[in-house]
């Protein structure tokens, strides 16, 4: 017989939000894949697929706002999941990529060709810039509200 009392509004973080993470997880290693796949460019394929994961973002938090919002830190957490696991994806999959063709002869500037003036500029260093400005800006504010954004 368990005899704990919870409190009736309390949700369990990592009930809610593991499947989260390990479901963005496996979303972002099928975009990386199919850019692997797809001769490592980022193709309108591999926006599309990207595209769907942020829309699965945004329907996941609108279904799960309510439940976030009784978690401490619960909506800035799942916005930091997604930061983390798609930027980190992108730019796992450029450093490994800059490391293999800058093993060839020209290796310096195939690399830097390949990053700055392909679309992976935008997917590494625009994306991770401007979601951290808004991901900072989210966080300083829920500090603020110490850890509540109702």
């Amino acid at each position: 017989m368990d005899t704990t009392v919870s409190p009736p509004n309390t949700v369990n973080a990592r009930t809610l939000l593991l499947p989260y993470a390990l479901t963005l997880v496996v979303a972002m290693g099928i975009v990386q894949a199919v850019i692997a796949l797809t001769g490592g460019r980022i193709t309108l394929l591999a926006i599309i697929l990207t595209a769907v994961v942020a829309l699965g973002i945004v329907v996941w938090l609108l279904a799960n706002y309510r439940a976030l919002t009784r978690v401490r830190f619960g909506v800035a957490v799942a916005h930091a999941l997604a930061f983390v696991t798609v930027t980190t994806s992108f730019n796992a999959h450029a450093a490994l990529r800059a490391f293999i063709l800058g093993s060839g002869p020209e290796g310096f500037e195939t690399v830097s060709r390949d990053l700055l003036a392909t679309p992976w500029f935008g997917a590494t260093l625009v994306m991770s810039a401007a979601w951290g400005i808004g991901l900072l800006i989210h966080l300083v504010g829920v500090v603020l509200g110490r850890g509540w954004e109702d």
